[in-house]
């Protein structure tokens, strides 16, 4: 349970609320024991000719003179002078005689105790209680039953008053939970979270919070108030008789074992009902996100195939997690009511022969009557129900500790490429960039996504990169912004290893544009502007009109306060493109990152967002993937690449004349280059 006491740690700011539902879980306890100890009292009403007044006064002269009886004083000092004689005269049995002497003595000194204690209640219940009702019987009845009505109503209201400050803190705590849980996923590098998967991290802040926040209830609410009420049941029956309490109470370590051995189960269970989960979240949002090749190609009934696959899968986890957890019920529930049946039937025996002793063993101090055995009746039963309810808790609990791991199993997770706060602040890109033996792979070194690359760039210059699709384009300028690290060698800027440099200095020197156009369900203006905080509405009109997107933005009925959409719904692609790219020149970027931003957009669009690039680019380091030959023409140099490593650098003339890979790829009746 160690995942899950993490999980508690976290609800200490909020130990204040926390107290606060404790306390009114022990008023709960306190008034639910005392509604029931009304019960004795009603049946002494109805089982006798007597009012209270007068039961109270016989029980306090008869138990007084119990305790005065002088054959017992007589016996007790007795006794006390036995002892005293076998210290003088030493006989050989002396310590049996001593023994058995102070044991007859602990006994009568025991019954004068009890018969002490019962006058000081009685006595205590007459002046605080007793006293103050009507010598009526039936006016007695209504006085104890609307005194029963109002505990119960005020046990409501702290119960209300308990179970909302229990999900108070419940919800902060997932709350602060999710806050911090996003903020470490931030903070890891673009590889672990493309490992992990859209459709996993969906889930542990999902379906993985929400069990943890069940979990968290249940010990907040549940294991706080359920105990305290049995324990008030538990107090009151003892009260009447300890020993026949005591062989209810036998079964709790038998209980014990039965929910230790089935919380083992129940958390290997939950955690794969979990992945299962994940998997199905999977599956869907491949599917939607994919919808339009779904239908294109008519594969719906493959998709509800491979859907009913998973759906299958996490119902037969589901439903084994269920069979489990739904077992310990019963199989407690049992356990209670033979426990009950076990002390009934010993109260009942005392009840019927007059007696107080069971196999020798003392059960009572005096013989029991039918109202006290009723009343520790349902009081064993009051305690049988929070037991009860109990059984469902560990279950819970485990459940909240699969999915606690699986959440600080990414809360843990230490990010690759660290962000060196202490580390040099870039300003500009003076010199030039230069890749320096890079090698990196994704998985393992026998199957690199680059190999031995070296690569100088001159500040201010283009440089296309081309090469087939899995040449390793896409992931060589992925090093730039270091979304991973080289698995060897170096990216150095200026000289200095970009390891060694503070990771958001870097970043702000570079604007991205990708053939994925990203774009947030939010405003034209405020997707523009979150390419540089604190930018003014003036800068980000500026920025969208150098990327050709003013005139079309103005056209829309709310202008620059459109919504977007998701994923930019209501856009065109070359809407969209151009939205992206003005973001980037809001940036003011001095390294420009352009990865096939111009493959999916019409020719008008195209040719706007190329005049765009041709101002923009000047006095720029400017790295351009694309399969065009025309978006060549304001490169430098051109990088061609395949199988991970750099076949050759120069110009598109002298590639064309001495490199038979940029041959090929230059297919010459097209104006593509080949993938």
């Amino acid at each position: 349970m160690r995942h899950f006491l993490r999980v508690v740690r976290c609800a200490w700011p909020y130990r204040y609320a926390f107290a606060a539902s404790v306390m009114c879980a022990l008023l709960v306890a306190v008034l639910w024991s005392a509604s029931l100890s009304a019960i004795y009292p009603v049946l002494k009403i109805l089982s006798s000719d007597k009012n209270l007044q007068q039961w109270v006064n016989e029980e306090i002269d008869r138990l007084q003179n119990e305790l005065e009886k002088p054959e017992r004083r007589l016996l007790l000092e007795r006794l006390r002078d036995d002892i005293r004689r076998l210290e003088e005269i030493n006989p050989p049995n002396r310590e049996t005689l001593e023994r058995k002497a102070t044991q007859q003595i602990a006994k009568l000194e025991g019954e004068l105790n009890y018969y002490a204690i019962w006058i000081y209640r009685y006595q205590l219940l007459k002046a605080k209680v007793i006293r103050h009702l009507p010598e009526d019987r039936f006016a007695t009845f209504v006085w104890i039953m609307t005194a029963v009505i109002i505990g119960v109503a005020l046990k409501g209201i702290f119960e209300f008053l308990h179970e909302s400050l229990v999900g108070y803190v419940t919800n902060r705590v997932l709350f602060d939970l999710r806050n911090g849980m996003f903020r470490q996923a931030l903070r890891q590098d673009v590889r672990q979270l493309a490992s992990q998967g859209t459709s996993d991290l969906m889930a542990r802040f999902t379906n993985d919070t929400e069990q943890v926040g069940s979990g968290l209830k249940v010990l907040l609410g549940k294991l706080i108030g359920e105990p305290l009420k049995a324990l008030g049941c538990l107090i009151v029956a003892a009260m009447i008789s300890w020993q026949l309490t005591l062989v209810f109470v036998i079964v709790v370590p038998a209980t014990i074992v039965v929910l230790l051995r089935v919380s083992r189960l129940i958390r290997r269970a939950a955690r794969k009902v979990l992945e299962r989960m994940s998997a199905m979240y999977q599956r869907v949002r491949e599917t939607f996100d994919a919808i339009r090749v779904v239908k294109a190609f008519t594969r719906e009934a493959h998709e509800r195939r491979r859907f009913h696959s998973v759906n299958r899968a996490f119902l037969q986890k589901s439903m084994r997690l269920l069979a489990i957890d739904a077992a310990a019920g019963p199989f407690v529930e049992v356990l209670t009511v033979f426990a009950i049946g076990l002390a009934l039937a010993s109260g009942t025996y005392l009840v019927v022969t007059g007696k107080t002793h069971i196999w020798g063993m003392r059960m009572t101090s005096e013989p029991l009557g039918f109202p006290a055995l009723l009343q520790l009746y349902a009081l064993l039963v009051a305690t049988a129900d929070p037991i009860r309810r109990l059984s469902s808790v560990y279950a819970k609990l485990q459940a909240g500790e699969a999915a606690a791991a699986r959440i600080f199993e990414l809360y843990d997770r230490a990010p690759k490429v660290t962000p060196n706060p202490g580390g040099i602040r870039l300003t500009a890109l003076r010199k030039g960039i230069e890749f320096r033996n890079v090698c990196f792979s994704y998985t393992t070194p026998e199957n690199p996504a680059l190999c031995n690359v070296n690569l100088t760039v001159r500040a201010g210059e283009v440089i296309a990169v081309v090469g087939a699709n899995g040449s390793g384009k896409t992931t060589l300028l992925g090093l730039l912004p270091r979304f991973y690290d080289p698995d060897s060698g170096a990216v150095l800027i200026d000289g200095i290893c970009l390891r060694t440099v503070h990771l958001r200095s870097l970043r702000r020197l570079i604007g991205l544009v990708t053939q994925d156009t990203l774009l947030f369900d939010d405003t034209v203006y405020a997707n523009i502007a979150y390419g540089r905080r604190g930018a003014t509405r003036d800068e980000v009109i500026a920025a969208a009109q150098k990327a050709r997107a003013h005139e079309f933005i103005m056209k829309k009925p709310q202008g620059y306060e459109t919504r977007m959409g998701d994923a930019g719904a209501n856009f065109s692609g070359g809407e969209k493109q151009k939205i992206a790219l003005a973001r980037a020149i809001l940036r003011d970027p001095a390294i420009l990152i352009l990865d096939e931003f111009s493959s999916a957009i019409d020719p008008n669009s195209e040719a706007d967002i190329h005049a765009a690039l041709r101002e923009f680019v000047v006095g720029r380091t400017v790295f351009l993937i694309t399969h065009k030959l025309h978006t060549l023409e304001i490169a430098d140099r051109i990088v061609v690449m395949d199988a991970g490593c750099i076949v050759d650098v120069g110009t598109h003339a002298e590639l064309i004349a001495r490199c038979p890979l940029y041959q090929r790829l230059c297919d010459p009746g097209s104006s593509r280059i080949a993938a």
